[in-house]
């Protein structure tokens, strides 16, 4: 109980409350306190959880609960000044907006009293997350720096997914494979040098439609296609599902894949939890104090890499929500008058929710009593919620953010 000690007798501005017995246990509990069971929906609303007479029955009585509960209302007393002095003490990452140093904060506290009191493995379970697994994908595809963006016909030839895990806040498995393009079989030296993918490996590569029906063969064998599984997504902006998997099923001749519909784009996800501006990959890492893995632009580790700034999301409390999604029809053709990718607003996300009962916990008078100790804010969309396209769906190979290697290089020639 030496941390829960430690940081009780230095917040500053609370009562004072006896916690050195670690029973969690104080008189004169006021109406503010009894209400301790606080859950947050993606707004950051809360709702009121379980009376506390129901809390001796649930699997949360274990009276670290209700220690957690106590310093997290002095957590949320702290100021950002605060918060930031004792991020600092704890060698935690300092940066971000005051909710998510709150969220940080009792984030660290709630590992460290679950591992003392011998329940490290719900460290994560009482967490109410919209989903089970992130399936990060970062395509990688047929390119020439001559291109005309609007209509060059882009054929994937780098297939690689990351599975995460939410409630480990891991990566625990992953599918990769190359794949053989059939209009351009002969790769560009702007694709070789922008990718690393060298013409032998793609030669003797499967064909697109052999890798999609391997891909969807390794989710169902991992039970991912259960309609149990709460599965989606994620991305590092709309390219990958609504230009090059939509090019290459129209070229392929194969329906559009149903997991495939809606994503969460990271980019805006980040910038509406940091409150910053649009960032590429490098960016976002930069900002998290963290360095690029691997080779830029090869799809294996671009997934890589995501994935690592979706945990790191993960870790300070978000709680990743859908935000893209294909605009096509049910026969799988597309209006061209009409956009390819639209954005899932908050109204949008509010049915999906109920439809697939992405919140387990609604109801469940087993919910934890400091659920609020790990609040699980939604991103929500940073272009306030407008059904537009907040990016062009071709990436732009004179940005020298996305391409520094190649911009600096003077690979690139004006297109």
């Amino acid at each position: 109980m030496e941390e829960a000690e430690k940081l009780s007798c230095q917040l500053p501005d609370v009562g004072v409350l006896n916690l050195g017995s670690g029973q969690g246990q104080h008189e004169n509990t006021n109406q503010s306190e009894t209400k301790i069971a606080l859950r947050v929906d993606e707004e950051g609303n809360e709702d009121s959880a379980p009376a506390t007479e129901e809390l001796s029955t649930s699997k949360y009585s274990h009276p670290v609960y209700r220690e957690l509960s106590i310093l997290n209302g002095k957590i949320n007393k702290l100021n950002v000044a605060q918060l930031k002095s004792h991020l600092r003490e704890r060698n935690l990452d300092t940066s971000g907006k005051k909710l998510v140093l709150q969220k940080r904060l009792k984030s660290h506290v709630c590992q460290q009293k679950l591992k003392e009191s011998g329940k490290e493995d719900e460290t994560a379970s009482h967490r109410n997350l919209y989903y089970d697994y992130y399936l990060v994908i970062d395509f990688e595809a047929t390119c020439d720096e001559h291109q005309n963006p609007t209509t060059y016909r882009h054929e994937i030839i780098e297939f690689p997914a990351q599975l995460v895990s939410t409630k480990k806040g891991q990566i625990i498995n992953h599918f990769h494979s190359y794949v053989r393009p059939l209009i351009n079989p002969r790769l560009t030296n702007f694709c070789t040098n922008l990718t690393g993918i060298t013409q032998d490996k793609v030669n003797f590569a499967p064909t697109f439609p052999e890798v999609l029906k391997q891909f969807e063969a390794w989710l169902e064998d991992r039970g991912l296609t259960s309609s149990e599984t709460k599965m989606t997504v994620l991305t590092d902006g709309p390219w990958d599902m609504g230009r090059f998997l939509y090019q290459q099923c129209s070229i392929s001749g194969v329906p559009y894949p149903s997991w495939g519909k809606q994503w969460i784009n990271i980019r805006k996800s980040f910038c509406n939890f940091h409150k910053t501006k649009k960032m590429c990959l490098k960016d976002m890492l930069n900002h998290l104090g963290m360095r690029f893995q691997g080779q830029p632009h090869s799809g294996l580790d671009d997934s890589k890499n995501i994935a690592r700034v979706a945990i790191r999301l993960l870790k300070d409390g978000a709680n990743l929500r859908i935000n893209e999604k294909i605009n096509i029809r049910k026969d799988g053709s597309y209006n061209p008058r009409e956009r390819v990718v639209n954005n899932i607003t908050r109204h949008n996300f509010e049915g999906i929710k109920r439809k697939k009962r992405l919140v387990a916990n609604n109801t469940n008078s087993n919910s934890s009593p400091d659920e609020s100790n790990l609040e699980n804010v939604s991103d929500s969309d940073c272009d306030d919620s407008k059904n537009e396209e907040s990016e062009p769906l071709w990436p732009d190979t004179q940005d020298v953010k996305e391409f520094p290697d190649l911009v600096n290089a003077n690979v690139m020639k004006e297109i």
